[in-house]
């Protein structure tokens, strides 16, 4: 069977299908049109949808994408000020308010987040959401019992000790990425997801601070693990907390000069 199907009427032999498959399982058959190659087309396809995507005409269709499930490019376009200033206004949020971030929204975060691009489009990743504080401050426990048995400032622990949670902040809700241990790719995805998913929610008027503490020993401490519910043969690359914001931001502070070497 194969995966391309292609309607010749309306078809216009830009090839553009052809340009854009990442594996090269595509050229132009002797009448201009899309075809796949002979042998090993479907083990080397590796659905990132690009051909159907890019054919203007709608000329192509793939077994493997569904169309009644794809969605159309927005016709809105950011620009380029608009974009920057989003980007280098966000900052780590730390001190959130108590109420709760409602499902849909998460929901909704989770679903940008599962688009963002993974190598050779795996899409391995899977999520865990802890939602109230409760469940995000017995997760911040966990990852304390861990900490102050290894090589943590005794100021931290002090803090921590009167009351002050300097790893999960109070946060409403924890998101965390993972991915399977033996993926190699592992890590580099779930940045990338959490990156999207922290920008989708600073879209949202959310805060949100990257999890290092727990991610750190998430990776060490199967105990946390347990606590988290994380699938046998997952790691924990990374984690969110996320919330409405109690303080606002009302400049950007300077960092340090740009460090680059053109070659």
């Amino acid at each position: 069977m194969n995966w391309i199907k292609v309607d010749t009427e309306l078809c216009k032999h830009d090839g553009a299908c052809v340009a854009v498959c990442p594996p090269r399982i595509l050229f132009l058959n002797d009448r201009g049109l899309p075809q796949e190659v002979s042998e090993g087309s479907q083990e080397r396809c590796i659905l990132c949808g690009h051909c159907v995507a890019v054919c203007a005409s709608n000329a192509l269709s793939h077994a493997g994408l569904p169309q009644d499930v794809s969605m159309p490019v927005t016709k809105e376009h950011i620009n380029p000020g608009a974009m920057d200033g989003f980007l280098i206004s966000r900052r780590s949020v730390r001190e959130f308010k108590e109420r709760p971030v409602a499902r849909d929204i998460l929901a909704a975060l989770l679903d940008v987040a599962r688009r963002a691009p993974t190598a050779s489009n795996s899409q391995k990743l899977h999520w865990i959401v802890a939602d109230g504080r409760e469940k995000v401050h017995s997760l911040a426990q966990e990852t304390m019992n861990r900490l102050r048995t290894s090589e943590i400032a005794p100021a931290l622990v002090e803090e921590w000790d009167k009351g002050y949670d300097f790893i999960l902040r109070g946060a409403p809700t924890l998101i965390v990425a993972c991915a399977p241990a033996d993926y190699q790719w592992g890590k580099q995805d779930c940045a990338i997801a959490l990156t999207f998913l922290e920008l989708a929610a600073e879209a949202r008027g959310l805060g949100v601070c990257w999890a290092g503490y727990l991610t750190r020993v998430a990776a060490v401490h199967p105990p946390l693990l347990k606590k988290l519910s994380v699938p046998e043969g997952y790691m924990v690359h990374g984690g969110l907390m996320i919330g409405e914001r109690k303080f606002s931001y009302r400049t950007i502070p300077p960092r340090r000069p740009l460090s680059v070497q053109w070659i």
